[in-house]
């Protein structure tokens, strides 16, 4: 018995087997008889016909009889026998009319079907061969073999992508063939693009063989089953086909679609029945059409719970382009335009508010942007002729941009934003929703700038609709002072992000809307320099959002990544990993284990390693998260550009040589996506620059980082902290080059503007008062230089405490300074005070202790030395 969908070839199985057997292979075969056997009467007729010509029974005998008589001499004649059961709809058709087993063993009967084989297993006790698609390679080969046109060279890749087109099917395959062999003016490539253009039906791009019976087209092939279904589901399967033909059969359309409430009201709808069709009726529908290998109806891999829908893509386009007899030419599109919204209103019920099942968020997308391209194909846009249909774009557009897909949602929002004017109205609040998410997706992409322009346009919309402290403004307004931080005006964000933490304080606004405003606050205080700050307030913080939100909500969750980040930078980056390591296992039980947020926590994690001297683990974390980034956002994703950076600045410290032929890699790659003068691309230039220096070319460098500072001067903001970490790097570079009067002169003024635009205790101007102690020192200055490393040591226990770990470096190169500067005496009292922070901050037993001790040792013996000296 052989059974699959129509189309597959079983019918080409069996007559290829009954030839071989009128040919003589296995044996050969005394009696052949070949019946369509869709109906009872049709097998009837043609075993009654064989017993005639048999002459087993008089010419005039009627047909039961006669038939009774066939099955009879079946059972005990001596003669090789081969009948053929052709398209047998239902075990019910061949009641009282198997062929019977024959005594003697002579008899063969092959059965073709639709039906599963489960079916018909109480029924026959016939072996089964189930019969599916083409594979991709005996797709190909079939193609090849049956056109009869010359195949250009190098033609392999179009006949493959057609047989993609085609879905594999092996009758559309020949159909095709045929059609390319009749009209030899159509290219493979041109013959696709046919394909795709849904003006053009199956029956005029796949049409049947001429002379052929009118059923023998694929429409008509599969129409069959579908009227057979209906006769068992009360009309309920055509209807629900129509659903599945806008959806993604391919991906698989989650099984509990089709029993939603939208989807039951679309079957009652549909059947013009009285009485709301239950979820027995539709799960009975999915079982009959599953039964007739119209869908296929299967468990999810690896998860038995979750059942899929899958549809052959031609079924579907054959169920779409199905036009009753009799019907106006604009039947078909009518009813595109119902089936659309009702499938969108069954994706909506389906669709989790927030989910960490990736596939199933993947399958639901893949749906929605399915309907989203039939909406699009014409001039009517059925989705936004619905109260709420076209909500489903937007549900579409921000998962996909949550999955990683930020380009993509980012495309899809624009082209909203006009969809949404055109026929909702500019001033209507989704119109006005699908800007704001638009600049979400900008912002993500990297594209600041965009996002910026596309909010002081909804701002100002927002203002004259709503008013200037009305909560949805206030939205607005906050995003926009993050975005503008994004380009470099941190201190404006504070200053705004103040404002409207009071705007909302005053006008009783949610404690929640209260908390993210403090959130975002304290993250750009940090950005802006005060990174004790901020990791101080978010101590505070955390239970109050863990109480108001929960402690798997994204905030709170966000909130303890922002933490780890703050204490990091604060200075003590053992800390922020080993929070960041206790923020993991939560992060992915509350979103999964591939959710792009993990991801970037991971990254955030092997950063902190690295600060924190953990330099193969760090190394490590970074290659194997560099994978996982390429899976789930793909090879474009800034996070993941991000990811390839850091490896290369880390593996700098190891070999910089190596590290400035990645960096040139992500340049090329940030230039592509972000473009040249995008602040991502500029900091990887910085990067590469600093490479070429660390691998013993200090000019290359300096000429370098002068090529950056010239753009980033003419395309950045002026105060961009970016541009002030490139100055230093010059600077220090040009030192480097041979240059040291130089590198101070510029480090003395960079450091002027880095107090005026930046905190007095920013990670910046500390490592450039250390910078300007270096080469203040390295010419022979050594009493500028101790009066520098005071400075350093003075704004580090201002700014980040009497106890932060960089005191201790800080005492260190003041006490070898002020000891070179004639005061050895000053150099021990220093460095004993370093001795014991040591002991109490770090570790008493820290190999440190050790050098320190012998440091002090020498300076005494200096002191000791100068003192004779004097006294000579």
């Amino acid at each position: 018995m052989i059974t699959g969908t129509g189309g597959v070839g079983k019918t080409c199985l069996a007559a290829d087997y009954c030839r071989r057997a009128a040919d003589g292979a296995d044996g050969g075969v005394d009696v052949l008889i070949w019946v369509t056997a869709n109906t009872m009467p049709a097998v009837t007729g043609a075993y009654a016909q064989a017993a005639r010509k048999l002459e087993l029974v008089p010419s005039n005998e009627n047909a039961a009889s006669a038939a009774e008589q066939f099955l009879n001499w079946l059972r005990v004649t001596d003669r090789s026998w081969l009948i053929v059961l052709d398209d047998v709809q239902s075990p019910g058709a061949l009641e009282g009319l198997w062929a019977p087993r024959n005594a003697a063993g002579h008899g063969r009967v092959i059965v073709t079907t639709r039906s599963r084989e489960r079916d018909f297993v109480t029924s026959s006790g016939h072996r089964f061969l189930s019969v599916g698609v083409f594979t991709p390679e005996e797709s190909l080969t079939h193609l090849l073999n049956t056109l009869q046109r010359p195949i250009p060279a190098g033609a392999d890749t179009e006949l493959a992508g057609l047989a993609d087109d085609l879905g594999h099917l092996p009758l559309a395959l020949s159909r095709a063939s045929a059609y390319l062999d009749y009209n030899a003016s159509c290219s493979i490539a041109r013959y696709r693009r046919l394909l795709k253009d849904r003006r053009l039906t199956l029956e005029r791009l796949v049409p049947a063989v001429r002379g052929s019976a009118p059923t023998s087209s694929l429409v008509a092939l599969w129409d069959l089953s579908v009227d057979q279904a209906d006769q068992h589901t009360s009309m309920l399967a055509r209807p629900m086909l129509e659903l599945a033909a806008v959806l993604d059969g391919t991906t698989g359309i989650p099984a509990p679609l089709f029993t939603s409430d939208a989807a039951r009201d679309w079957l009652t709808e549909r059947s013009r029945t009285d009485q709301l069709v239950d979820e027995f009726e539709a799960e009975h529908t999915l079982a009959t059409l599953d039964r007739l290998h119209l869908i296929d109806h299967t468990p999810s891999e690896g998860c038995d719970d979750a059942w899929l829908v899958h549809v052959h893509q031609l079924i579907q386009r054959a169920v779409r382009e199905q036009q009753p007899l009799g019907s106006s030419p604009d039947i078909r599109a009518q009813r595109l335009n119902t089936v659309l919204p009702a499938a969108a209103h069954a994706l909506l019920d389906i669709w989790p508010e927030t989910g960490h099942d990736q596939d199933h968020a993947q399958r639901l997308r893949a749906s929605a942007r399915s309907l989203a391209t039939h909406d699009q194909d014409g001039e009517s846009h059925p989705l936004w002729q619905d109260d709420t249909a076209y909500t489903l774009l937007f549900r579409l557009g921000t998962s996909a941009g949550e999955s990683g897909d930020i380009f993509w949602a980012r495309a899809h929002f624009d082209a909203l934003r006009s969809l949404a004017h055109q026929h909702l109205g500019a001033d209507h609040p989704h119109a006005l929703f699908t800007r704001s998410e638009l600049s979400r997706w900008q912002s993500q992409a990297g594209d600041h700038s965009g996002a910026v322009q596309t909010l002081e346009n909804l701002e100002a919309d927002h203002i004259r609709l709503l008013g200037y402290e009305a909560p949805e403004t206030l939205v607005t307004r906050h995003n926009l002072a993050i975005e503008r931080g994004e380009t470099g005006d941190t201190h404006g964000t504070v200053a705004a992000l103040t404002q409207i933490l009071a705007a909302r304080q005053r006008i009783g606004a949610s404690r929640g809307a209260v908390l993210a405003t403090l959130h975002n606050l304290s993250y750009w205080k940090g950005v802006a320099g005060d990174a004790a700050g901020a990791a101080a307030t978010y101590r505070e913080l955390l239970p109050v959002m863990e109480e108001e939100f929960g402690a798997d909500a994204d905030g709170t969750l966000t909130a303890r990544h922002n933490l780890a980040r703050w204490l990091g930078e604060a200075g003590d980056p053992a800390e922020a990993a080993s929070l960041l390591e206790a923020l993991l296992p939560d992060q992915k039980r509350a979103l999964g284990p591939r959710h792009p947020r993990v991801l970037f926590t991971r990254q955030s994690l092997s950063r902190w390693r690295g600060e924190a001297g953990e330099m193969d683990t760090a190394i490590d974390g970074y290659q194997e998260l560099i994978l996982d980034m390429s899976e789930v956002l793909g090879p474009d994703h800034p996070e993941l550009l991000t990811a390839r950076h850091n490896l290369a600045h880390l593996q700098a410290q190891i070999d910089p040589a190596a590290a400035a032929v990645v960096l040139a890699a992500v340049i090329a790659d940030r230039t592509r996506v972000h473009g040249p003068h995008h602040p991502a691309t500029l900091t990887t230039r910085h990067s590469h620059a600093l490479c070429l220096g660390w691998a013993g070319n200090p000019q290359k460098a300096v000429q370098a980082l002068e090529d950056i500072l010239r753009d980033q001067r003419r395309h950045l903001a002026p105060e961009d902290s970016g541009t002030l970490s490139n100055r230093h790097s010059l600077a220090h570079m040009r030192g480097f080059a041979g240059a040291p009067q130089a590198a101070i002169a510029e480090l003395q003024e960079l450091l002027h503007d880095q107090k005026r635009i930046l905190s007095p205790g920013h990670p910046q101007v500390l490592a450039t008062f250390d910078t300007l102690g270096h080469w203040q020192g390295a010419t022979g200055d050594a009493q500028a230089a101790s009066n520098t490393y005071q400075d350093l040591l003075i704004h580090i226990e201002r700014y980040l405490g009497p106890d932060h770990l960089a005191t201790l470096s800080a005492l260190d190169k003041l006490a070898m300074w002020r000891g070179r500067a004639g005061h050895p005496r000053e150099a021990v009292s220093i460095l004993t005070r370093m001795l014991t922070d040591t002991r109490r901050l770090v570790d008493p037993a820290d190999p440190n202790v050790s050098i320190i001790n012998n440091n002090i040792a020498g300076w005494l013996k200096q002191a000791d030395i100068e003192e004779r000296r004097r006294r000579r």
